[in-house]
């Protein structure tokens, strides 16, 4: 008995050796052939891209109490780093506040910094994390038809024009991914943290340029419509 099990188990080690030589030798030629294939080489300067954000033209076509229209233009670095600047234009226009108040301001903002991408294959998904350093200066109104004085306890209306200057940074994470030939289409989430402000002996502006309602904090949000228009990265391999 022990000697046919012997010799069962024999031939079934003899019937499998050529299979598992076989999967080892499939192992051997998988590696080779990925080793001599060629790799995608990403240069030092992949790409120029402009972009323009579709959610504050919609805010402004739908007449919402304020817009943040702007575009952007950044470089690619190794598909890694993204310097970018953006630029844009803040508009607000806001009746019937409390007590008859009303707001209003048209000025730029400015914002410069970084995109790390977490995804670096060329031409697929991109998934980003990045900071700004914004910034805006400018002039609001502030009126009150009904404004009681109340040293002389007399109404009288209110007129007052002021200026404003402020800074604040941006952390922002955001998608991106190809939708045909250098056009992209993504969006970006960013948590605001002001860092200065004047003109507050005044009051303090209702909305600022870029930052959205005035506070210490805030959110924001871009949808943006992205055009490569400088790709240098096509297709450039290395043996």
């Amino acid at each position: 008995m022990r000697t046919c099990r012997f010799i069962s188990v024999s031939l079934l080690l003899i019937w499998l050796m050529p299979l598992a030589t076989f999967a080892q030798e499939a192992d051997v030629v998988e590696e080779v052939q990925e080793a001599l294939a060629p790799k995608e080489k990403i240069p030092l300067l992949a790409g120029v891209a402009v972009s323009a954000d579709l959610c504050g033209l919609f805010m402004k076509v739908t007449n919402s109490r304020f817009a943040n229209m702007e575009a952007a233009c950044r470089l690619d670095f190794k598909e890694k780093y993204f310097p970018i600047f953006e630029m844009g234009i803040g508009d607000c226009k806001r009746e019937g506040g409390d007590n008859n108040n009303s707001f209003s301001t048209t000025a730029p903002y400015f914002r410069v910094g970084m995109d790390y991408n977490f995804n670096k294959k060329m031409s697929g998904n991109r998934f980003f994390a990045g900071i700004r350093y914004a910034f805006t200066s400018f002039d609001f109104d502030f009126k009150n038809p009904d404004f009681t004085d109340p040293y002389w306890n007399m109404q009288r209306p209110l007129n007052i024009t002021t200026h404003s200057n402020t800074q604040w940074i941006e952390l922002v994470l955001g998608v991106e991914t190809k939708i045909w030939s250098i056009v992209r289409f993504g969006w970006k989430l960013r948590y605001k943290g002001r860092i200065h402000q004047t003109g507050k002996e005044r009051g303090e502006p209702w909305y600022v340029p870029g930052f959205g309602k005035n506070g210490g904090t805030g959110w924001g949000g871009t949808i943006d419509l992205t055009f490569d228009v400088g790709k240098t990265a096509k297709s450039k391999k290395r043996k």
